[in-house]
């Protein structure tokens, strides 16, 4: 006789809560810290071709890309985990 696969114990929603806000935290971050390091290899060498001072890398290019990559990767892991939890209701 064949048994029936036995399937591991689904995690509460406490846990499952928990590690949906370290996964998108930590996602953040990341693409936070990406953004900024893009933003600031265009930012010198935009800067070094202008001849413009080289703080203007950071203040005009690279604090504004990683903002906005850092709030892109936030609003996609939210939406991303809401849309697996409403998937899994």
């Amino acid at each position: 006789m064949a048994s029936a696969p036995l399937t591991p114990p689904s995690p509460s929603w406490f846990v499952r809560l928990l590690m949906a806000t370290y996964r998108t935290v930590l996602l953040t971050v990341l693409f936070t810290g990406l953004g900024m390091a893009v933003g600031l290899f265009f930012g010198i060498i935009i800067t070094a071709l202008r001849h413009h001072p080289m703080n203007e890398a950071y203040r005009v290019i690279s604090i504004p890309v990683a903002i906005t990559s850092g709030t892109c990767a936030f609003v996609w892991n939210v939406v991303r985990e809401v849309g697996k939890a409403v998937g899994k209701g």
